[in-house]
């Protein structure tokens, strides 16, 4: 079959752009030209023009929602471990919500990884040196995120082999990683448990009930190419080690618009159980103008599919529960004012007072989940080697103005 070939105007007006946006696309790497016959003018494949057009088609939406943001739009990097597709979430190609019912985090992290399971042997821990010693008694009685940031440094001080740059030794420091952190939110002793019975120990969650600490953590463990995970991803492209990547993801889930999101929907169930009128309640919210957090994902216009997962569990393992009655009232009233469904925050604050967790257990159960995902984007950009440094669209006076 032979190759059709566009001008740089026929490619531009099939894109519906200008010459410039078109010449930008090529300078992006969006786009392929050549030269024809030593002339200055570019021809264009059409079917890269066509293939464009659709990724741009499909993205537009999420564009315009973020406007002139790095949000839900460029730069689009490569990357084999998380695909978001028709309202669906896949692991490596395995549907993240099927793993959810049968996969431990760790089974999650060597698929992630893409590795066995010899980077979770027994007592692979960062060593307890002193200053990790003192880092835990001043981190004791902080919040989650707080804990875990002041441990790390303290931590991979001494971790030597964390410094290793070859993949064995990323994947075991990653494993060590993620103990730490274990240690940190629930305030146990280093350990080589599977993470989600030490959770569910610490929280004094019921056997029947730890299949909900699993699955929340499954489903926390990535989600492509979110706030945090680029935040690990960029710091990993300077060369630095999986303690300074895993710091930077920390830091950036911390904020309300992404973990610390789920602070906010607490704070709506504890005013809407104080209330005698939850409808009136959010039906003034709603006239108020009054952002209701928890609800509605770009990514899912049909329904964030990790909380239809985690109420699909809660259901089946604790029908009875008030609380879960509660949150899916909630839930149903707010779709009904606003036409957005529940989004993984407002399930998993649902899920911590279902099981009557402690204060912030959802933000912790998110970055032990999601930890995960940071030192899997970190390896992999390890691996491919280039700095992630995007250019800025100049917006300020110009010079000599």
């Amino acid at each position: 079959m032979s190759t059709e070939w566009l001008s740089s105007k026929e490619a531009a007006r099939r894109l519906g752009v200008s010459a410039a946006t078109l010449y930008a696309y090529v300078s992006r790497g969006l786009l392929r030209s050549e030269g024809t016959n030593g002339q200055r003018e570019r021809r264009y494949r059409a079917d890269d023009v066509a293939q464009l057009k659709r990724r741009r088609d499909v993205g537009r939406k999420a564009e315009s929602i973020a406007a002139n943001a790095l949000d839900f739009g460029t730069p689009v990097l490569d990357s084999s471990l998380t695909l978001i597709e028709n309202g669906r979430l896949f692991y490596r190609g395995q549907d993240a919500t099927r793993l959810a019912r049968n996969s431990s985090l760790e089974q999650v992290a060597q698929l992630l990884w893409d590795c066995d399971d010899r980077p979770f042997g027994a007592r692979n821990l960062p060593p307890l040196s002193a200053a990790l010693r003192s880092a835990w008694l001043a981190a004791a009685a902080l919040p989650p995120v707080d804990s875990c940031l002041v441990l790390l440094p303290a931590a991979a001080r001494w971790d030597h082999p964390s410094w290793v740059e070859d993949r064995a030794a990323m994947l075991a420091t990653g494993a060590r990683i993620l103990r730490l952190l274990t240690a940190a939110v629930t305030g146990q002793p280093l350990s080589d448990s599977p993470i989600h019975e030490q959770v569910a120990a610490a929280w004094h969650v019921a056997a029947e009930h730890t299949p909900l600490i699993r699955a929340a953590l499954v489903l926390s463990a990535d989600h492509e190419f979110n706030a945090s995970a680029f935040a690990a991803r960029v710091v990993a492209s300077t060369g630095a080690n999986l303690y300074a990547s895993t710091m930077a993801g920390l830091v950036a889930i911390n904020g309300p618009r992404h973990g610390g999101l789920t602070r906010d929907v607490a704070r709506l169930f504890i005013d809407l159980k104080e209330t005698t009128d939850v409808d009136g309640e959010l039906t003034r919210r709603v006239n108020d103008r009054i952002s209701i957090p928890g609800f509605g994902h770009q990514l899912y216009p049909d329904g964030d599919v990790r909380a239809v997962a985690l109420f699909a569990m809660m259901r089946d393992l604790v029908p009875a529960s008030p609380e879960l009655a509660f949150a899916e009232r909630v839930a149903n009233a707010v779709e009904h004012r606003i036409d957005r469904k529940p989004n993984v925050d407002f399930a998993t604050v649902a899920l911590e007072r279902v099981l009557g967790l402690p204060k912030d257990s959802a933000l912790a159960l998110f970055l032990l989940g999601r930890t995960v995902g940071w030192i899997g984007h970190a390896i992999e950009q390890a691996a491919h080697g280039a700095l992630i440094r995007p250019r800025a669209r100049y917006i300020g006076p110009r010079p000599g103005a």
